[in-house]
């Protein structure tokens, strides 16, 4: 049988400077998660790290991932920052990122986490493309970031909606005194409760072989043949 594979690519983009988020760490979280959850054989992680913007076109010119989880930082009142050449950051552009968005969507993403600061206004503005997408209002410490992540991507994997994934993540958060949660924002028409990452050929149950015929017949064949003495010799 085939086997069937969600990919799901985390763009760990900060580079390794003092103050930055610790993006490896979040991947290794969000790779333990999707590990040892139920249909986690069934999703492919795939990784960028230190990702710089051509990185994220190279990828998508080969692959569409279901899920874009981008671990970072953002800019207030602009866009996520990625890694440049000279070990700095940077802020992406953001027509180039809606056109990336947009050819993506329309190839088969699903999900765009903007798992950096002020990407809440992004993320209600990409779901008029993709289906649903999440970003941070304001403002968010990493530890609050890691952790919204690895219980929103556990959930996902064992099976729950979106919509239930991120309302246990963000329990999580308050729980943990996170005062600014992020926002999930949906395209029109689409439910939160109903959009599953787990679709319903990776929870099938395998098919099983039909009886064999001679165990469905009666218990005849296990009679014993009645003794005939042999005929009379002339």
């Amino acid at each position: 049988m085939t086997s069937v594979y969600v990919v799901c690519l985390v763009l760990a983009a900060a580079p390794a400077l003092p103050n930055t988020p610790n993006v490896l760490e979040e991947h290794r979280d969000v790779q333990q998660s999707i590990t040892y959850s139920r249909y986690g054989h069934t999703v492919r992680l795939d990784t960028l790290p230190a990702a710089r913007w051509d990185d994220l076109a190279q990828y998508l010119a080969d692959t569409t991932p279901d899920v874009l989880h981008f671990a970072g930082r953002g800019t207030p009142d602009g866009g996520p920052r990625f890694v440049t050449d000279d070990g700095g950051e940077a802020p992406v552009a953001l027509d180039g990122l809606r056109r990336c968005v947009t050819a993506a969507t329309a190839n088969g993403l699903h999900l765009l986490v903007l798992n950096a600061c002020w990407t809440a206004h992004l993320a209600k503005e990409f779901s008029d493309a993709v289906p649903a997408a999440i970003g941070w209002q304001a403002e968010v410490a990493d530890v609050h970031a890691r952790g919204y992540a690895r219980v929103f991507h556990r959930n996902l994997a064992a099976g729950e909606s979106v919509a239930k994934a991120h309302a246990t993540a963000r329990t999580m958060l308050d729980l943990a005194g996170c005062a600014s949660p992020p926002t999930l924002h949906t395209s029109d028409g689409r439910i939160p409760e109903a959009h599953f990452l787990i679709g319903p050929e990776a929870r099938s149950v395998p098919r099983q072989e039909p009886l064999s015929l001679r165990y469905q017949q009666s218990g005849a064949h296990l009679r014993k043949a009645r003794f005939r003495p042999p005929p009379t010799q002339f």
